[in-house]
């Protein structure tokens, strides 16, 4: 979380806000946590790159930090989404099973 909160707020302007949701779904098990802002929107075709090993949009990025998060959620049994556009700006979300217990 602390990777994606960091690129929400590398991707704003001074002003804007970076938003953080969470909400729980019982009927299906999960809960989700979204970031959002109103950055600058990332490009369609580059939107499926920035989970891949090493690719980076900054200039000092090692482009493994999204990978990694990822990895991270996928290894939980969650889901890892990216949506972007010029009405919602960039929103990241992260959806895990609740535990039962």
């Amino acid at each position: 979380m602390i990777n994606i909160v960091q690129n929400a707020c590398e991707a704003i302007s001074p002003g804007e806000e970076v938003k953080l949701e969470v909400d729980s779904n019982i009927d299906q098990e999960e809960v989700s946590i979204q970031v959002r802002n109103g950055g600058e929107p990332i490009p369609p075709d580059i939107l499926p790159l920035l989970t891949q090993p090493f690719f980076s949009t900054k200039s000092s990025g090692t482009g493994l930090g999204l990978a990694i998060t990822k990895r991270i959620v996928e290894a939980h049994n969650g889901k890892f989404l990216i949506e972007s556009n010029c009405e919602q700006g960039t929103s990241v979300t992260v959806k895990l099973p609740l535990a039962v217990g």
